[in-house]
């Protein structure tokens, strides 16, 4: 007994501060994978896979050397398979992460320079202000970390500095581009007349026209928010994550434009897509 006291002191007189962080880190990295991958589709194949890794090593440890010469050839085969399987979810796993830091310099860059962005929202302000009052209708895109280049490539590229007298000329009824949406990115117009893959969807407030549609559906297909302005009646609504808020104030749109250029946190809108605005 007290030999095995002897090695466990030993073995733990040489553990330090750097090995606790890395096991801590190796613990953290297994626990988030698990969280991300438990949900999805293609979870029972991981099982499948991490099984038969298991019989792999398990044979050859026991020296079932026939059995493990049938697993044994199938190892790189194996995990190039499971890359291909997991495509999908490896590129959202490793957008979620780029996603996290690229919040952490936007939250940052905001700290260093607090006044960065102030004359992109009085422009974008003003613009959908003086284009709410005409009633025309208008799509304004703002590109955040997903990349939106197949929707700018269908569109009419610019990439112009933002100004109140492009955005409402572009949005002018017999301007050419009109009726497509532009897209924002940083602070750049980076295209105009671009269409937004539409939402469908039965439960769908019926009150809800093209373009809000267009907007839902583009909120839902990346990160992006989207500003609506009625051609009906001038009011403003706002998407994001697949949910429409309508009829906000000048307040509530300084408040989204300067989370968007000046990295501030947002609140999601409480109306649904699906459901009716009162």
């Amino acid at each position: 007994m007290s030999k095995f006291i002897d090695v466990l002191s030993e073995k733990f007189s040489a553990f330090g501060v750097s090995d606790a962080f890395d096991i801590l880190l190796l613990a953290s990295f297994l626990f988030l994978t698990y969280r991300f991958v438990r949900r999805r589709r293609a979870f029972p194949i991981l099982v499948g896979v991490l099984v038969f890794v298991a019989l792999e090593r398990g044979s050859a440890a026991l020296g079932y050397t026939a059995f493990n010469s049938i697993l044994a050839p199938f190892k790189v085969p194996g995990v190039l398979m499971l890359v291909l399987i997991f495509q999908s979810d490896i590129r959202a796993f490793l957008e979620k992460i780029g996603n996290f830091f690229i919040k952490i310099f936007r939250y940052i860059r905001a700290g260093i320079f607090p006044y960065a962005g102030e004359y992109e929202i009085e422009a974008v302000k003003n613009a959908v202000m003086r284009l709410s009052s005409k009633k025309s209708g208008a799509l304004i895109v703002l590109e955040r970390n997903t990349g939106v280049a197949d929707i700018v490539q269908k569109g009419v590229k610019l990439d112009a500095k933002i100004s109140i007298e492009l955005i409402c000329n572009l949005f002018f009824a017999p301007a050419p581009l009109h009726d497509g949406a532009i897209i924002i990115s940083g602070k750049r117009i980076t295209a105009a007349g671009c269409f937004l893959p539409s939402y469908s969807n039965a439960d769908l407030d019926p009150s809800f026209g093209s373009r809000h549609r267009a907007a839902i559906g583009m909120s839902l297909s990346s990160d992006a928010e989207v500003i609506v302005i009625s051609e009906e009646d001038g009011k403003i609504s706002h998407a994001i994550d697949g949910q429409l808020e309508r009829g906000i104030d000048e307040e509530k749109l300084v408040k989204i434009l300067r989370g968007y250029f000046l990295g501030v946190k947002k609140k999601n809108p409480k109306n649904k897509a699906g459901k009716k605005s009162k």
